[in-house]
């Protein structure tokens, strides 16, 4: 074998290697992304079924014959609640889930840019449980 071709071989197995190397830092990526992606939506899904109680916990409140400010204050967190879950959501969808690179085709560059925001987007639903369910315990305890 000359020269020339030991040069080519040791060049592919070197750019092989790299390339291997660059996608196992992806593919570390890429389970993070979903890890973090499918943490978000766990949350999202828990909080789904809440969205009913505070309609309902709002419709019971405004049937009052009169309403306490404590009663009043537990109906506007109900509906702030409702307001941030929506808002959530719409910005969620739009960031998320419409029209984005597939997973598999985002650069390191995206992952990363993607894994911090869905790290901040796991904090503000993980609020915003905390408010809803905060909001749902202060009406319940407010149509006592």
């Amino acid at each position: 074998m000359n020269i020339f071709k030991k040069c080519l071989v040791v060049f592919a197995c070197i750019t092989l290697s790299a390339s291997m190397i660059s996608c196992d830092d992806n593919a570390e990526l890429r389970d993070q992304y979903n890890s973090l992606f499918t943490e978000v939506i766990a949350i999202h899904d828990e909080l789904m079924p809440e969205m009913g109680k505070l309609t309902e916990l709002q419709e019971q409140l405004q049937a009052q014959d009169s309403i306490t400010s404590a009663q009043q204050e537990a109906l506007d967190k109900l509906k702030e609640s409702d307001n941030r879950m929506m808002s959530w959501m719409h910005d969620f969808t739009d960031t998320y889930v419409k029209d984005r690179t597939p997973v598999a085709k985002m650069t390191a560059a995206e992952l990363q840019e993607n894994i911090k925001g869905l790290k901040t987007e796991l904090e503000e639903v993980k609020e915003l449980r905390d408010f809803t369910n905060e909001s749902i315990a202060s009406a319940q305890k407010n149509l006592k």
